[in-house]
């Protein structure tokens, strides 16, 4: 009895070191979170908020739906810990543009692309939370485009093609939460408000504001050289 008694306390003692170690290091790789830049992907559903093109309207048939899947490469400097500066390029498809012209018969799409620099702010990060909620808030330019991928006619890059394009310099702001699973691996829920407004219309509308709701995984790297 005694014996076995001496041989738990030795293997809670060695156990201990262990487990406080394991929380030292993980309070470590929370508190390193906040010191790193970051390169990655989101993806998630644009939602619309704006106008719907209707499904005729003279020689266009559309097909635009609610919600679009969304994509998005971004890349994060960190300022300092509570700060970062984000450069993102996202794409959306908002549907299918048939049209008939000379004779022939075009069928396309309208993208949509938000080219963005945004100031992100992380209000808890001098706390080594798992979870390190931010806000964010930023401009530039949306781009849109109505394409032409497949066309009856003989000669396909003939003018009558029609192809058409639309800008706007509008702001975005959201928010989400980070997730640091490594040292060098993160995990993200986020949410965006994006007003567009194509002043001279994109496909018989002008406004394309949107909300796109996304997850996303991110590389968490340092400039620094050890």
């Amino acid at each position: 009895m005694v014996r076995c008694l001496i041989l738990s306390c030795a293997l809670v003692g060695l156990a201990i070191p262990g487990t406080v170690q394991a929380e030292q290091s993980d309070a470590d790789k929370y508190l390193l979170f906040n010191q790193k830049h970051q390169a990655g992907i989101r993806l998630g559903v644009w939602a619309n908020s704006g106008e719907s093109p209707t499904d005729s309207v003279g020689v266009f048939e559309t097909s635009f739906k609610d919600a679009n899947f969304y994509f998005e490469g971004y890349f994060a400097y960190r300022l300092f810990s509570q700060a970062m500066l984000e450069f993102s390029l996202g794409i959306v498809n908002r549907g299918s543009v048939t049209f008939r012209e000379a004779g022939a018969t075009n069928v396309g799409s309208v993208l949509v692309h938000p080219i963005l620099l945004q100031l992100k702010l992380y209000p808890l990060a001098s706390l080594k939370a798992k979870l390190q909620p931010y806000l964010l808030a930023g401009g530039g330019l949306y781009y849109g485009r109505r394409s032409v991928q497949f066309t009856t006619s003989s000669d396909v890059y003939y003018y009558g093609l029609a192809e058409q394009s639309g800008t706007d310099f509008n702001y975005v702001l959201g928010g989400g939460v980070d997730w640091p699973i490594g040292a060098s691996i993160g995990l993200e829920v986020g949410v965006k408000y994006m007003p567009v407004e194509f002043s001279k219309g994109l496909q018989t509308i002008h406004d394309y504001d949107a909300v796109a709701f996304t997850v996303g995984v991110k590389y968490l790297y340092s400039s620094k050289k050890p």
